[in-house]
């Protein structure tokens, strides 16, 4: 089964790109990718969670990170129900300028260098993020002023705590330099950040003083697929952002990704989607 993508809602492409909602399942999910980070905490029921084709289980407590385009699916037991808190954040939220997106990058870092998406948490640190949590789901639901600052300032919280506990295992804070695994989510990291410029794995090698087929087999080994291809899943993923969002000329939006052919980026966006750029906007504009 070919997984497929789920553009987020309208909200991750605007000013302030997140969601946060409680979703209750009685159904499985089916494999799915994203153009944005996902994050969930289980307070209910049970199930298991296959990410990149790895099953775990998952419980009240279970806290899951996904990155972009990891393969992602729930399986529920007939009968059961399964409770989640679940949030979304822009890739603008991540791969901005601002103190935000630099925090929210230097953490998504330290969970990327573990290596393991999801966390099945302490009793202690759950009876700390479930207020949090709540209090969340009550800001973005706010029409008060500052909503939206409180909302972030809670989520920032929730990353701080679940860092400490689990992204990464440190003393204090003496910090110490990532290891190569380390080293290489860096560089997918960047990759993000830098999608629309022309690089290559020789920009990559000479920046990160890696060789070129370090970087090569890195990616593969890291997250299951070549470097041109992630290149070329952020790049269609963030085309299919621009075109929902936007109404730039189909050709505007090739450049603006990182193609420099159009004629290439049609041709990798059909293969991808299995259909024409101009044919995914109508679809999702409902027109």
């Amino acid at each position: 089964m070919i997984p497929f993508n789920l553009p987020g809602d309208p909200e991750l492409h605007n000013s302030f790109p997140y969601t946060f909602k409680i979703h209750k399942l009685t159904a499985d999910i089916p494999p799915h990718t994203h153009n944005f980070l996902e994050y969930t905490y289980c307070f209910y029921g049970s199930g298991t969670e296959i990410i990149n084709g790895i099953e775990r289980p998952i419980k009240p407590g279970t806290f899951t990170l996904l990155l972009p385009h990891q393969v992602h699916q729930i399986r529920i037991t007939r009968g059961q129900e399964l409770h989640l808190y679940i949030g979304a954040i822009g890739l603008q939220a991540i791969y901005g300028s601002d103190d935000v997106a630099a925090s929210f990058s230097d953490i998504l870092l330290r969970a990327g260098t573990e290596g393991d998406p999801s966390y099945q948490l302490e009793n202690e640190l759950s009876r700390q993020l479930l207020p949090i949590f709540e209090r969340m789901h009550q800001e973005i639901l706010s029409s008060k002023p500052l909503s939206q600052l409180m909302f972030k300032t809670k989520l920032t919280e929730a990353l701080i705590l679940l860092e400490r506990s689990c992204f990464t295992k440190r003393d204090n804070d003496t910090y110490k330099p990532p290891n190569k695994k380390g080293k290489m989510w860096e560089i997918i990291l960047y990759v993000y950040q830098h999608f629309r410029d022309d690089i290559k794995l020789e920009t990559l090698a000479e920046r990160f003083y890696l060789s070129v087929p370090h970087i090569s087999t890195s990616f593969k080994s890291s997250i299951g697929e070549n470097f041109h291809i992630f290149l070329e899943k952020i790049r269609i993923s963030h085309a299919c952002s621009l075109l929902i969002s936007g109404n730039e000329p189909v050709t505007s939006v090739c450049f603006e990704v990182g193609f420099t052919s159009y004629a290439t980026f049609s041709r990798v966006f059909k293969e991808r989607l299995n259909m024409t750029p101009s044919a995914y906007r109508k679809l999702n504009s409902g027109s």
